[in-house]
């Protein structure tokens, strides 16, 4: 038993050490998150609106998280160093592709609106 304690505590740095980006979600994941979060915003803009009241806050929730620890004073540099500006880029591109995607669903959809007379 005194072995594994030793063993274990020797090891407990190594078990505990983890970089910033590993808690993160990846760059790809960002990226699909933003380019399928705004073609779902389009398409649900675009044919059933009262889709957005789902859609959008499970969307905006991750945004949201992405964004304030990219923000935070300790957390965003660490993030900026290991990741990369294109990370930084990417994550804020994100909530600008899905409120593209939804903007541009809501003029198409006004713009193929047929008018009954």
């Amino acid at each position: 038993m005194r072995a594994f304690l030793a063993i274990f505590t020797a090891l407990f740095p190594m078990l505990v050490h983890a970089e910033v980006m590993d808690k993160e979600p990846s760059l790809f994941a960002v990226l699909l998150l933003g380019l399928f979060g705004g073609l779902l915003a389009f398409l649900a803009a675009r044919l059933k609106p009262w889709l957005l009241l789902v859609l959008l806050p499970v969307v905006g929730t991750f945004i949201y998280l992405q964004l304030t620890e990219l923000t935070d004073p300790y957390v965003g540099p660490a993030i900026a160093a290991e990741a990369g500006r294109l990370y930084i880029v990417i994550s804020w591109a994100a909530p600008v592709l899905v409120f593209a995607g939804c903007s541009a669903g809501f003029v198409w959809r006004r713009r193929n609106v047929k008018v009954s007379t």
